[in-house]
């Protein structure tokens, strides 16, 4: 690349990005945040290493029925019989995280930052709960954003898994590291880890959504699965309309609008727990954007942006 054309480069990225978090981009050799407001995207107070990009901070925040999500907090008019449903987990793997740019194009990968909940292999926990009242299998520290960086550019959609890799997720447990060894976040090596773990209590009974892979073939729980998972469970999500400020909202509540969570199917999982026969997944794993048996995959109803 020429001294000019990296000049008229830089000149276009500062003008793409005159709000976002670009220090050497813009010629300014000063060890500084430069803050102005009309990025697409919400950035990071950290200095980028390259003049190439940018810094990225995405906020989570976890509700039920459009209630803030509180370990042991009652929730009221869950479900199809309107149940009072109590907090007692809410945690969730993303992984394959990506930007979409303004205007449209293929999303942009996200490098996230290695830290204790985000892997060097771009896959991230998400954990509201704290490990007090009714939550007792997690810890109490709380993962409620994710960092990393991005190509210089300016974006307003955001896409990710909802879920680990098949790679990642049947590795041997018994040397994985942050944020795989999350505590209550592993069934077993063969069949891997719970991709999304919220669980409530209703009436004195858990009611747990668990997903992750099944039909994962081997003989034995303890070794790694002989071949690919038969359903694999991993939702790809897709978010428009993420600017500065937002906020990416996951609410359980629409998720399981469908089904009776004050009931549960006698010789199944309490709740959902993604294994096939479960009558309580039927309505749920759709609003998941995941098929389950006849059921086809529908519009997801986690997440939207605020």
């Amino acid at each position: 690349m020429s001294t000019r054309s990296f000049l008229v480069t830089s000149a276009r990225a500062c003008a793409l990005t005159s709000s976002l978090l670009v220090v050497a981009a813009c010629g300014d050799d000063h060890d500084h945040v430069h803050d102005t407001t009309d990025a697409a995207v919400a950035v990071d107070a950290v200095t980028v290493d390259a003049a190439t990009t940018q810094a990225v901070s995405l906020q989570f925040a976890a509700r039920v029925g459009g209630t803030a999500f509180v370990c042991g907090q009652s929730y009221p008019g869950v479900g199809t019989t309107a149940a009072s449903y109590v907090g007692a987990d809410f945690r969730f793997f993303v992984s394959s995280v990506a930007l979409v740019p303004v205007g449209g194009g293929a999303p942009v990968p996200v490098t996230l930052t290695v830290n204790d909940n985000q892997s060097a292999e771009g896959v991230a926990l998400l954990d509201f709960e704290d490990a007090t009242s009714a939550c007792q299998t997690g810890t109490a520290a709380t993962y409620t954003t994710l960092t990393g960086t991005v190509p210089v550019g300016s974006y307003d959609g955001v896409t990710f898994d909802l879920g680990i890799p098949d790679a990642q997720n049947h590795l041997d447990p018994t040397g994985e590291l942050a944020p795989y060894n999350a505590s209550g976040m592993l069934w077993a090596w063969q069949s891997g880890h719970k991709f999304v773990k919220i669980d409530g209590v209703v009436g004195g009974a858990g009611f747990n959504l668990h997903v992750g892979s099944t039909g994962c073939p081997g003989t034995n729980p303890q070794e790694p699965p002989t071949g690919p998972c038969v359903n694999p469970n991993r939702a790809a999500i897709t978010l428009t309309g993420v600017g500065p400020t937002s906020t990416i909202v996951a609410d359980i509540a629409p998720v399981l609008a469908g089904v009776d969570v004050a009931v549960n199917t006698a010789m199944t999982a309490p709740g959902c727990m993604s294994f096939p026969g479960d009558p309580e997944c039927e309505t749920i794993f759709p609003k998941l954007a995941l098929p389950y048996g006849a059921m086809p995959a529908a519009a997801q109803a986690l997440f939207q942006v605020e």
